[in-house]
């Protein structure tokens, strides 16, 4: 399971910790992770999200890759082939672990519910652990982040630059309109 810890934000964005191998490799087990808050939504197949999961029992929150929304239709064969929808998925974020073969699993995704794979499947108990409960998918409104590209976050240090930037600009031209009124005022003067 992706269990995960809470670490500082920056600009609304969260810190988080992995703490397990099933998200292995684009989330290695003892790597931080960027986190933009958001509810569920706006979630897409393909998207990494932290999840409550209490659909699943588990009072924690976890981290899985969306293979499938309200409505789709997933097919996992014994091989672990994943189609949604008729649709071989591409996986190049997979952990290479050699064959893996497990129980088929098809499954219609509820509305308002999401269907959750981790990138590494030996190790992930997803949503195929869990098809008792709601076909193994999870509410929407679990949802409790995302996964972004650490990268792509505002920086605190970029926003005070551009405040700074602005407020040196407004200063230039207040004194640019203090010289020049000043000026005119002087050729007043010296008219008379």
């Amino acid at each position: 399971m992706s269990i995960l810890v809470t670490g500082g934000g920056t600009a609304g964005y969260r810190t988080w910790h992995q703490q397990s191998g099933a998200m292995e490799p684009t989330y290695p087990e003892g790597s931080d992770v960027t986190v933009k808050p958001i509810d569920g939504s706006g979630v897409r197949r393909g998207d990494v999200v932290l999840f409550s999961a209490r659909d699943w029992g588990a009072d924690s929150v976890f981290m899985m890759r969306v293979i499938a929304v309200g409505d789709d239709q997933v097919v996992i064969d014994e091989p672990g082939r994943v189609k949604v929808n008729g649709k071989i998925l591409r996986e190049p974020y997979l952990f290479k672990s050699g064959p893996y073969f497990a129980p088929p699993v098809e499954v219609t995704v509820p509305e308002g519910r999401l269907f959750l794979l981790g990138d590494h499947r030996v190790a992930a108990a997803d949503s195929r652990a869990h098809l008792s409960e709601n076909s193994g998918t999870i509410a929407r409104s679990a949802v409790v982040g995302m996964a972004v590209d650490h990268a792509s976050v505002p920086s605190p240090d970029r926003l005070w630059m551009w405040v700074g930037a602005a407020m040196a600009a407004v200063g230039l031209i207040a004194a640019a309109v203090a010289t020049t009124v000043r000026r005119r005022r002087t050729g007043v003067i010296q008219r008379i």
